[in-house]
């Protein structure tokens, strides 16, 4: 005779909810523009959904006149991920980060 068994598994997902002025807003986007690394294979991807998500919600796109975007140094390069599993770079003496 067959036998079935029912397994039944709850899945906990943790969210979190931030509420930003639109000059909040456009701030993050600014510094999220200046990240760089893998979209598939490091941290990159995260703030990347991130900024979409700001983008999506309507705030200011960071190649708009006037946007805190156009404040940043140029001289700096940003900030860089490396692929997860990976060892860091090391750049100018700093793991991970290119300044």
């Amino acid at each position: 005779m067959a036998e079935a068994k029912k397994n039944t598994r709850t899945v906990v997902e943790t969210e979190f909810a931030l509420k930003l002025s639109t000059e909040e807003a456009e701030t993050l986007t600014a510094v999220l523009v200046k990240i760089s690394g893998s979209l598939v294979d490091s941290p990159r991807q995260h703030t990347d959904s991130i900024l979409k998500g700001l983008q999506k919600a309507g705030a200011r796109d960071w190649e708009s006149n006037g946007h805190p975007y156009w404040l940043l140094d140029k001289s700096q390069h940003g900030v860089y991920f490396n692929n997860y599993g990976t060892e860091p770079r090391k750049a100018n003496g700093f793991n991970g980060i290119r300044f």
